[in-house]
């Protein structure tokens, strides 16, 4: 069954006897503001940390999309703020985002070209759909921690420029949260050990 996102753009096509097919996959990308990336590992614990949720059109274009972003793989993160950004090229807001705990459905923007909107109207022009930002607390543990995009959500789904569906086809990427002792807990440790290693040694003497 169509979801509502899609479902909501054809319904206001159809009424402007403006329909299309899908023909073209796109990509959803999860990027770190502070660092322009997918990864980062330079946060401190008790911080926030901002995610940008980005739609990039592929070869026909888009009109929009609404996603989800699930982080209930990293226990010690939580959402303090959220939102969709709709502007420029995607004008529209379909929904509301909302926060299900340890996932974000619905991060939207869309157009109605030629009424609303242009859409993205060629490969690789990009838009930021929304962002979300993180509060990084110490129950944060050591390693790799991977947050996913999806279109799982209720009301999610990607179009191209003429409406049509390319869920299916669209490559959805994750961003990732190194996460490493802080320099003072290292030194802490170290000298931790350091005690314990002279302590053995002198009850060996």
């Amino acid at each position: 069954m169509r979801k509502f996102f899609a479902a909501a753009v054809a319904s206001a096509v159809a009424l402007v006897g403006f329909a299309g097919i899908a023909s073209a996959s796109a990509t959803i990308d999860l990027i770190w503001a502070g660092n322009s990336t997918d990864t980062t590992g330079t946060v401190l614990d008790s911080s926030n940390i901002t995610l940008q949720v980005i739609l990039t059109a592929g070869a026909a274009g888009s009109q929009g999309a609404g996603v989800s972003v699930d982080y209930s793989g990293v226990s010690g993160l939580t959402a303090v703020s959220f939102a969709s950004t709709p502007a420029g090229p995607l004008p529209l807001g379909l929904g509301s985002t909302t926060d299900l705990g340890g996932r974000i459905d619905n991060v939207n923007s869309a157009a109605l070209p030629p009424y609303v909107g242009t859409g993205l109207t060629a490969a690789g022009q990009s838009h930021q759909l929304g962002t979300i930002t993180f509060h990084k607390s110490v129950d944060v543990g050591n390693g790799t921690f991977e947050i996913f995009s999806d279109a799982n959500g209720p009301t999610d789904d990607v179009l191209n420029l003429s409406g049509g569906v390319i869920t299916d086809t669209t490559t959805f990427n994750s961003a990732f949260l190194i996460n490493v002792p802080e320099p003072g807990a290292i030194a802490m440790l170290a000298m931790g050990l350091g005690g314990m290693l002279l302590a053995g040694r002198g009850r060996r003497s």
